[in-house]
């Protein structure tokens, strides 16, 4: 016996014969008959006498009808509850430092344009921090730089940046038409702290180079990194979104180096045993959309 077949009981007892019931209910009339059929086998009952091709409901019947009754309208009641506090649960999105500067408001400020009575509780962190807090199922998604790497971790790209090496207006390497990796090691450099998306990617580049780098200054902040450039500390490598505005200004310089791709992709991520519910793929669908336009 299940709830099936307490809700088709029911509608036959409202539409007093199975035809009008199985139309109701969009299913075909033997199905019907079929559900009355093994209640009354469960029970060892008869519900209905069946006289001059009507039904007549008997008083075993009746019983049946009051719970079965209070038993649909109780499961109709907890699935309307349920589905309604999961409509305004609270979203928890983390984001790494640069792609919150980046994107993060963009896409909030979208979300919440099309979903008003949603909520979102945001982490900002660095990209190894959101990994572990997605695994320990504290957060629902995160938007990461570089690749992760973990088996349980579903990672879906939602933007291509790249990284640009960057010194004062008044370095000497400006003037140089070509430049190697090898030679920007000559030089002192300012550079993200190692927890960061960032600075992976830098890491990862130097070994696959076999070169090694300590920096004079490492920071969680681009702000300060691009100060120590401009005051000719050092030279950065940090994400065009997030000095395009001083490239463009003139505030700072780029350097281009030869045969060395500095290409790197966010991703979205959540744990992969994560149900990804309507408001999180609502969210993915926006970043998606925002991030094409740009």
């Amino acid at each position: 016996m299940t709830l099936r077949h307490l809700r088709i009981f029911a509608a036959v007892c409202r539409c007093g014969s199975v035809t009008k019931a199985a139309a109701m209910l969009h299913i075909a009339q033997p199905s019907v008959s079929l559900a009355i059929r093994e209640l009354e086998e469960y029970y060892q009952i008869t519900l209905f006498d069946r006289i001059s091709r009507k039904l007549y409901i008997t008083e075993q019947g009746e019983r049946l009808l009051k719970y079965a009754t209070h038993i649909t309208s109780l499961f109709n009641e907890m699935e309307e509850s349920i589905q309604s506090v999961s409509e305004y649960e609270p979203l928890h999105i983390g984001s790494s430092i640069t792609i919150a500067n980046s994107f993060l408001c963009d896409f909030l400020a979208q979300y919440q344009q099309n979903y008003p009575k949603r909520n979102c509780q945001v982490l900002i962190e660095t990209s190894a921090m959101l990994e572990s807090k997605i695994l320990n199922n504290e957060l629902d998604l995160a938007m990461v730089e570089g690749i992760p790497t973990h088996p349980s971790i579903e990672k879906l790209p939602f933007f291509q940046d790249e990284l640009v090496i960057l010194c004062a207006n008044e370095h000497p390497f400006i003037k140089r038409e070509h430049l190697s990796f090898a030679d920007l090691l000559q030089e002192p450099f300012l550079l993200r702290e190692r927890s960061s998306g960032t600075r992976a990617v830098i890491d990862s580049i130097l070994q696959l180079y076999n070169m090694n780098v300590t920096p004079i200054w490492e920071s969680a902040s681009t702000r300060a990194l691009v100060k120590g450039v401009q005051r000719g500390f050092g030279i950065s490598i940090l994400p065009y979104q997030m000095v395009k505005e001083d490239l463009q200004n003139q505030s700072i310089q780029r350097l281009y180096v030869e045969d060395i791709n500095l290409q790197r992709k966010y991703f979205i991520i959540y744990h992969h045993n994560k149900y990804v519910t309507p408001a999180m793929q609502d969210f993915i669908n926006i970043a998606l959309q925002v991030t094409t336009l740009q």
